[in-house]
């Protein structure tokens, strides 16, 4: 079973091996739940694997909610700013 600790993201408290935490080149980190199981492969319908496929990136991660919420912003402008960037590139390529 890994060594899960608690980190926060503006949607909540989440599980994360520690082993993977400590990895600097691993960039999306798996979520876990109670039992140690990886939340991917506890899913029940499709929807829920498709929403923890791709786990949670490493800087969407925050030691307590108030500094996850506090970084709220940042986090959203920088989905925001990667939004508008394929829109453009989309735009180009159907030119």
């Amino acid at each position: 079973m890994p060594n899960l600790v608690k980190l926060y993201t503006v949607h909540g408290a989440m599980l994360i091996d520690t082993a993977q935490l400590n990895r600097p080149s691993r960039i999306r980190l798996t979520i876990y739940n109670m039992r140690g199981i990886r939340k991917v492969d506890a899913a029940r319908s499709e929807n829920e694997k498709l929403k923890f496929a791709y786990g949670v990136h490493r800087d969407n991660l925050f030691a307590s909610r108030e500094l996850a919420e506090a970084n709220m912003e940042r986090i959203m402008a920088d989905i925001r700013s990667h939004d508008y960037a394929n829109q453009s590139i989309q735009k180009k390529e159907t030119c």
